[in-house]
């Protein structure tokens, strides 16, 4: 991605580093007239006339505009000029209320230089002298610097040598040094807090903390408060927008830390600036952060178009091959192959060129010694002919002991995935093997059972046949003609449930719904379960909505009599004594019907309340059964778009309980 994979980690703290430069023209002493505007001069702007104006005239304000811009303008292409504005300021504004405004001074150009030079050296310098004295010896201000210098050398350090995840670790010293500034007025610490602010956004950033984008916001308020410190008359050629730009952009990179629409405002408010501006930079690289963000990566790649352009166009440097090889990533996501494939070979063109042009600038530089002293030149020849076949032996060393690495890693990494793959297979195979088990012990059991059970009602039919055949009372034949209705119902309604649970299992269809009195069927069933069990030790009662009354709802008759039964069956199997209850209730509110079947059997442990719904479950394998009633209720209710548990809050015997929505 344009400034995730290529430019962030390497540019973004360069554009964090110039964010802190404090915008602002400086304007003419109290003497001086509009006409001698020195930024209408040079919009550039003339900062060290501007800094003379401001001295001249006593304007601190002034003053510390100017010396703020020129240190941060010098910092990076001339070092020592700014270390001398540096201790410029401390002669014109030498009051220990400007002691911070001077500390900010000296960071600001630190980080620049460390930005600029690639280097630590001079930031590891400072605090190293910081850290030479005792901490009773430092004043708060070179506290204040110690903590964010450490912060700030952290930060660049981790991301030099690659340790990302190390970043975090300097934001506590960050916050600790914004922490001791809350103490200061705002006149006082409002250009240290700008750039404490602006690393703690970065910090919070790499660190995916949602407070980055405050960070950046409190910055905004900062420079506004900085503005409005200014009490003199308006220049006509004073910039205060170029600030609010760039934090506006930088806030385009908080994709995944703001919300879309505030980035979308971002980059709108960004935009307008920019083009008040003409800042044309500005608007192409802010605008291909933003649609290579929103995932428009065509739009993203045509912005890149055009900073190359307005690069080729102004003579800017740049890297362009990183450029180049982040458009090409975003084609690539964009599915145009051959342009992502153009990028890549236009970068690594240019690489190439680049390379050449250091390569005859070097030789240029050579040539110049030649004229100087020739004997010279051919000793620094004959040095640099040396050093280059060993870089170039040193180099294929390094090339072969890279690609032996990589290829050791490869093969680690297959050896991994072949270990990873061979485990989860064996482990599926356990997986299968067990479930085969326990699916060949169910079918077993289911066999038993079920040969039981037939057997059972057919022995009876068999035998009471035979006796009937002998038996000449007529009240006897008649007993014998009972339990034989009885032995046949029991087989008929065996094989109905196993016959009802193939058609259920065999088809995913649903279930044919019509206008149904529920309230009706539950009243009815529950009867004619009294009337089949005759047990005299089980009292049934019916609880019905509030009111009395019908419930008509959409549902299928049929089956939801054939899973009433089942429940008013399994509860009179297992309460020998005690209540059996059926409820019927219509939650009109909610739109569902719930319906429950308690007794005061033996219950339900709390470990199979699940267990219980799966086929060929026994709570009790004593008791006659298939063990596949639950399992059938389940399917149906299931099909029907309801749900059917045990109730675990019930105590005493079991509940069981179902929704239904209409």
């Amino acid at each position: 991605m344009f400034f995730e994979t290529v430019m962030r980690p390497i540019i973004s703290k360069a554009l964090s580093g110039a964010l802190f430069l404090t915008i602002c023209a400086a304007l003419t002493a109290h003497s001086a007239s509009p006409a001698t505007d020195s930024l209408s001069a040079a919009p550039t702007g003339h900062w060290e006339q501007t800094l003379a104006e401001a001295a001249e005239a006593g304007d601190d304000y002034g003053c510390r505009e100017a010396l703020d811009r020129l240190v941060q303008k010098l910092a990076a292409r001339e070092p020592e000029r700014a270390l001398e504005f540096i201790r410029l300021a401390d002669s014109l504004l030498p009051e220990p209320r400007h002691a911070l405004f001077r500390t900010s001074l000296n960071v600001s150009r630190l980080w620049k230089q460390m930005i600029a030079a690639n280097s630590f050296e001079a930031t590891d310098h400072a605090l190293a002298k910081l850290r030479e004295k005792r901490p009773g010896d430092l004043t708060p201000e070179e506290l204040i610097e110690l903590e964010f210098l450490t912060g700030l050398s952290i930060d660049y350090q981790s991301i030099a040598a690659e340790a990302y995840g190390n970043i975090p670790q300097a934001i506590p010293y960050v916050e600790q040094a914004l922490r001791r500034l809350e103490k200061y007025p705002l006149d006082e610490r409002i250009h240290l807090e700008k750039l404490c602010r602006e690393e703690l956004s970065d910090l919070y950033a790499y660190a995916e903390d949602r407070r980055a984008a405050g960070e950046l916001e409190k910055c905004l308020d900062l420079h506004r408060a900085w503005l409005a410190m200014d009490t003199r008359p308006d220049r006509p050629h004073r910039d205060t927008t170029e600030y609010p730009m760039r934090i506006y952009g930088k806030m385009v990179f908080l994709l995944d830390l703001i919300p879309r629409e505030q980035l979308t405002e971002y980059y709108d408010r960004c935009m307008l600036l920019a083009r008040e501006r003409n800042d044309l930079e500005e608007i192409y690289r802010t605008s291909a952060r933003y649609y290579e963000c929103t995932g428009d990566n065509l739009r993203a790649a045509a912005y890149v178009d055009s900073v190359l352009t307005h690069y080729a166009r102004t003579g800017k440097k740049a890297d362009l091959g990183s450029i180049y090889m982040a458009q090409s990533h975003m084609y690539e996501k964009a599915g145009d192959y051959e342009k992502a494939l153009k990028a890549v070979r236009e970068g690594n063109e240019y690489r190439y060129h680049n390379r050449m042009d250091e390569a005859q600038r070097h030789l240029a530089e050579m040539r110049t010694l030649l004229n100087v002293d020739r004997l010279e030149l051919e000793k620094a020849r004959l040095a640099d002919r040396s050093k280059f076949f060993m870089l170039v032996a040193g180099a294929v060393v390094v090339l072969l002991l890279v690609g032996w690495i990589v290829y050791q890693q490869a093969m680690v990494r297959r050896l991994k995935q072949a270990k990873r793959l061979s485990h989860a297979a064996h482990e599926e195979a356990q997986r299968q093997s067990c479930r085969a088990a326990e699916s060949e012990k169910m079918k077993t059991a289911f066999i038993n059972s079920m040969c039981h059970e037939i057997r059972t009602p057919l022995n009876a039919i068999n035998g009471f046949s035979e006796l009937m055949l002998t038996e000449e009372d007529p009240e006897a034949r008649h007993l014998y003609q009972e339990e034989i209705r009885k032995s046949t119902a029991a087989l008929t309604s065996l094989l109905e449930n196993m016959l009802e649970l193939s058609k259920l299992i065999s088809t995913e269809e649903p279930l044919p719904v019509a206008e149904t009195d529920v309230c009706l069927i539950c009243a009815e069933r529950l009867e004619l379960q009294k009337q089949l069990s005759a047990n005299p030790s089980v009292v049934y009662s019916f609880e019905a909505m509030e009111g009395g009354g019908t419930c008509v709802v959409p549902t299928n008759a049929v089956y939801l009599t054939r899973v009433i039964d089942n429940l008013l069956q399994n509860a009179a199997k297992f309460t020998a004594a005690g209540h059996i209850t059926l409820a019927c209730h219509d939650d009109r509110t909610n739109r569902m019907l719930r319906i429950s079947v308690s007794d005061t059997g033996i219950g339900i442990p709390p470990e199979k309340r699940e267990w219980v719904f799966e086929r060929f479950t026994k709570v009790d394998p004593f008791k006659p059964g298939t063990g596949i009633g639950l399992y059938l209720c389940r399917l149906v209710i299931t099909r029907l778009g309801g749900d059917i548990h045990v109730c675990p809050e019930y105590e005493g015997g079991c509940c069981i309980r179902i929704s239904l929505p209409y």
